[in-house]
């Protein structure tokens, strides 16, 4: 079987903005492959943008990342996004048993359940996957990751790389300041380049998302 070193990074994407970037720049190269892998039901109950929008966003963010590093003559490394956990959810809630299916309608997809899928899948395509789970440092911290399902045997079985927060940029700010944003319109996506990539900026506002125009 092939080898190959992958690099998980799992977030909400909520939505996906610079310093998700940087967590990108601070792994790139030590893998062959990044995944960006964003929520579909959240463990901790985050209410989310609807799951297409946050993985369209998460690719155009990975394509921002792609053009810079070829403009500057660099080794690409494929960055690619996946529905996997969409495609966990909707398996366990059509279990055809009805009591399990009754408890499986609003389990949340797991860190563990993501992993354990996705070295299956590796396997099946002939692909030996040394697969690395990509944690900033709020979920490295002992009090939640001591949250995550069955924590220790995704310790056991998996590699786990905590990153530094080098660029302090959060969803939960983005989303209040585009829900707080005046008009000009014209003028909404130079309003967050601090924030977000342009082609995300512009996606946000024509799909009117986290509050434009409403």
């Amino acid at each position: 079987m092939k080898n190959k070193k992958i690099g998980i990074i799992g977030s909400a994407f909520n939505p996906p903005h610079l310093g998700h970037k940087d967590v990108i720049e601070q792994v790139y190269r030590d893998y062959d492959e990044i995944l960006l892998v964003p929520s579909y039901k959240h463990p901790f109950g985050k209410i989310m943008a609807p799951f297409n929008d946050r993985l369209f966003m998460a690719s155009m963010m990975a394509q921002s990342y792609h053009s810079e590093r070829f403009m500057h003559y660099e080794h690409i490394t494929p960055i690619l996004t996946s529905n996997i956990e969409r495609d966990i959810y909707l398996k366990n809630s059509a279990k055809k048993n009805n009591k399990d299916k009754a408890k499986n309608r609003d389990r949340p997809v797991y860190t563990y359940d993501v992993l354990a899928e996705l070295e299956q899948r590796y396997k099946t395509s002939g692909i030996d996957a040394d697969l690395t789970f990509v944690i900033g440092p709020d979920n490295a911290s002992y009090e939640t990751w001591n949250k995550f399902y069955k924590s220790e045997e995704i310790l056991q079985r998996w590699n786990i790389r905590s990153v530094s927060e080098r660029v302090p940029v959060h969803s939960s700010l983005i989303r209040e300041l585009i829900a707080d944003y005046p008009r000009p319109d014209f003028l909404f996506e130079s309003r967050f380049k601090n924030y977000l990539d342009g082609l995300v900026a512009r996606y946000i506002f024509n799909q009117k998302l986290y509050g434009v125009h409403l």
